[in-house]
């Protein structure tokens, strides 16, 4: 049985700090992925306690009406147990012959057999999804492109478990990871590549739900070096700058997002953004030198939508006049909010 407990804070990586009837504690979090979409101040986490001296660990997390579960190792059991019930009809009649097979410097999680036939499988732990559309990774993962690419050498199987039954469609997240995206595209034609929908319950145990679309032409439409940006950054006093043709500006202590573009050569404008060294081109390169913990996100799209952002986030942010707007009718492309954006549902 689980236990009921809110969620905090990220201490590291690996462990979560909790509330539970008014005391906190730390948890453990087997979990490295960023998980920013569920890992919200007061978010109910479903834990399971480990014996005496441990702390407990998470399992899962509720969503609304949805339990999604957050122990990646978790995919892996819920595969073999969809293939042994044959809830896959792709791979209707193969069986688990070896699992955690050693090639190379990777390891894959499964070799099944059909008669003579042999194919090996990966699977992925997937729990980023919003309006119907799961993603996979939410962080860069160098290792899970390694296994695209050597999946694709041995003609084998990727199956991505989302962990909730809301989506239908399914793609890489071509937003963070586009390297990774850009070798499962590549890969499609030799790699057969899954992704399945399950639904948990309170107690740990979850039922098949449906297998989701792969709608590559949104992929392709989509996924170019352009697009929008946020870039946020923590500004710890006040500071009086001045900013280009907008003068000196009092900017006080706070949390800063700021909305930009790029419809060509988005990663470039990104990265010139983050250099030390560099001629001040845009009001925000005047502000970044102040900024602690910065973060960029970008968000690759064939449609300008800077604007949109920016209107978006005036609703939860108070905007700094004229900021960034010079070429658009928006108020500002640059908000204030005095606590940090990730920790904000609204955000």
């Amino acid at each position: 049985m689980f236990r009921e407990a809110l969620f905090v804070d990220r201490l590291n990586r690996f462990v979560v700090l909790c509330e539970e009837g008014g005391r906190r504690f730390p948890a453990h979090l087997p979990n490295p992925g960023r998980l920013w979409e569920i890992l919200l101040p007061g978010r109910v986490l479903l834990l399971e306690d480990r014996g005496k001296g441990d702390m407990p660990r998470v399992w899962g997390a509720l969503l609304g009406e949805e339990v999604v579960c957050l122990h990646t190792t978790s995919a892996t059991s819920v595969a073999r147990q969809l293939l042994e019930e044959g809830c896959l009809e792709d791979f209707a009649g193969f069986r688990v012959v070896e699992t955690e097979i050693p090639l190379g410097n990777s390891r894959l999680d499964f070799l099944l057999k059909r008669g003579g036939e042999k194919i090996f499988l990966e699977v992925k732990s997937c729990t980023l999804f919003f309006d119907g559309l799961a993603m996979f990774p939410d962080a860069v993962t160098v290792r899970g492109r390694k296994h695209v690419e050597l999946l694709a050498d041995l003609g084998g199987a990727m199956l991505f478990v989302v962990h909730v039954p809301s989506p239908f469609a399914f793609l890489p997240d071509f937003h963070t990871d586009p390297e990774f995206a850009s070798a499962l595209h590549a890969a499609r034609k030799k790699v057969l590549i899954r992704a399945v929908a399950v639904r948990w319950d309170t107690r740990g145990n979850f039922q098949y739900s449906h297998i989701l679309d792969l709608p590559w032409e949104v992929y392709e439409r989509e996924a170019g070096d352009r697009g929008s940006y946020l870039l946020s950054g923590y500004l710890p006093g006040t500071h009086r700058i001045a900013v280009g043709s907008l003068g000196e500006l009092d900017f006080p202590r706070g949390f800063y997002v700021y909305v930009g573009s790029a419809m060509r050569g988005l990663s470039g404008r990104i990265q010139r953004h983050l250099r030390k060294r560099k001629r001040n081109h845009w009001h925000i390169d005047t502000l970044l030198p102040f900024f602690e913990d910065v973060r960029v996100f970008p968000i690759r799209s064939s449609e300008r939508l800077e604007c949109a952002i920016a209107q978006e986030l005036e609703k939860v942010a108070r905007p700094v006049p004229h900021f960034g707007a010079s070429d658009c009718s928006c108020e500002s492309h640059l908000f204030f909010l005095p606590w940090p954006p990730l920790k904000s549902a609204s955000f």
